[in-house]
């Protein structure tokens, strides 16, 4: 099954006809809300894909999170949102202290990479990891430090193919948070980049927190 094979099959989960020659991912953007909020069928989604276990046990968790009482009503969640509040400050704290090590070991792992060497560097600076009061980080994402952000994105293009099927949901995955990084980790087993270093992020995520690297620090908010 190809790329534009694969894309008519998610069409016909959809109920719905390719209007172009050519299916491309815009036309899933959203496609994962479709089936909020138990996750009852996203299994249907993943089974022509040889390896679609491993894309399966990854996006069972989004749905894991959400409150099926929120979508009794006439309004529901647009978004897989997590629930901020329901845990202590140290425990975020501990999940950012090991998100940054993990993306560091991450990058180490490809210091041959020229464009990694500033990224280590950099998150080797990382002095304090902050956990903010709720809705406190907007003031520090204007500060937003993008050196590692760039980086990953580097290394995930680097190891990314653009004909393989499961391209197609690119924006699906990422419209599920608009998060590339909660993207990359539920396609992590695409990359063959090996490890899981995207654990705590999602962690924190799950929990209702943003990350934003600023100057010398890491900061967490709900």
């Amino acid at each position: 099954m190809d790329k534009q094979e694969y894309a008519q099959y998610l069409l016909g989960l959809m109920d719905e006809e390719a209007d172009a020659e050519e299916i491309d991912e815009d036309m899933f953007y959203g496609y994962f809300q479709m089936y909020m909020p138990s996750g009852e069928g996203v299994e249907r989604t993943f089974s022509p894909l040889p390896d679609g276990e491993a894309y399966q046990q990854r996006i069972v968790q989004i749905y894991e999170m959400l409150d099926p009482k929120e979508f009794a009503g006439n309004t529901v969640p647009g978004y897989f949102n997590g629930k901020s509040g329901a845990a202590p400050e140290d425990l975020i704290q501990a999940y950012g202290s090991k998100h940054i090590a993990e993306l560091k070991q991450l990058l180490e792992q490809h210091a041959d990479e020229e464009y990694t060497a500033e990224a280590i560097h950099y998150l080797g600076m990382i002095d304090e990891v902050v956990v903010l009061p709720p809705g406190k980080l907007e003031q520090y994402r204007k500060q937003y430090e993008p050196l590692v952000h760039d980086t990953l994105f580097e290394l995930i293009s680097e190891h990314s193919e653009g004909d393989e099927p499961v391209e197609i949901l690119s924006e699906a995955f990422y419209s599920i948070a608009c998060d590339y990084w909660i993207s990359y980790y539920l396609q992590w087993h695409r990359y063959g980049l090996g490890g899981d270093p995207l654990a705590s992020y999602f962690e924190l995520y799950r929990l209702g927190y943003s990350a934003t690297f600023a100057g010398n620090k890491l900061y967490l908010g709900a």
